[in-house]
This record gives C-alpha cells, structure tokens and sequence, in this order.
C-alpha cells in the first residue's frame, strides 16, 4: 500500500512547498524596499534622502524579475511602475532643491504601499 501511495506524496509535497517559495521569492526586495524608504523619511539630509531612494528604485527593479503569482502580477508590476514614478519624482525634486516636495512624494509612495497591499492579501 505504501509502495502505491508514495509516488503520489512526492508531487503533493512539493506542491505545497512551491506556493510559499513563490511568495518569499518576493520577500526579500520588498523587505528592503520597505528599510530604505524608512531611511529616507528619516534622512536629515537630501544626499542620505537620495541614497536610499536610488537603492529602493533597485530594489523595485529586482522585485520586478522574481517569480509571483501569476493572477496578481498585472496589479503588482502597475503598484510597483507608480511607486517608481513617485520616486522619480521625489529624486527630481531633490535635485531641484526642493526637500519638502521629495518628503510629499515618499508619503505618496506609503499610500501606494497600503493600497496594492491590499491587492497582495486577496485571494485569487
């Protein structure tokens, strides 16, 4: 009996490791991205404020390559491309001289967090 069932646990427990693999494939970029633009809300000063939006717009690039579930993909690289736009923002604005505009396009960026989030929690 044991013979006829373990090919089938094979392919089933692999199964069910793949599900959570794809998801934290994803985890590392944006775990990093969610440091960074803590450090840049913190930042004292435009260069450390630039820093840490260049590494977040790195990070946006490497979360872009990884593996997701295919159903929430088109919601999450649309999340992903207007997050990068509100950094290119904010990094046009620093350059400009202009911090407290850069601080207003960070928070945008905190709004768009909370909104694909709420994208990544649904089902489907």
């Amino acid at each position: 009996m044991l013979n006829t069932v373990r090919p089938l646990l094979l392919p089933l427990m692999f199964g069910f490791f793949t599900l959570p693999a794809l998801a934290g494939d994803l985890e590392q970029p944006m775990k990093k991205m969610g440091f960074n633009y803590k450090q840049a809300t913190k930042a004292s000063d435009p260069a450390t404020m630039e820093k840490h939006i260049n590494q977040m717009r790195a990070e946006i690039d490497e979360a872009k390559t990884r593996q997701m579930p295919t159903a929430k993909k088109e919601k999450f690289l649309e999340g992903l491309t207007e997050v990068q736009s509100q950094l290119d923002a904010s990094l046009a604005a620093l350059k400009a001289g202009d911090e407290a505009k850069a601080r207003e396009h960070l928070a945008k960026v905190n709004d768009l967090k909370k909104e694909y989030h709420k994208y990544a929690k649904q089902k489907g």
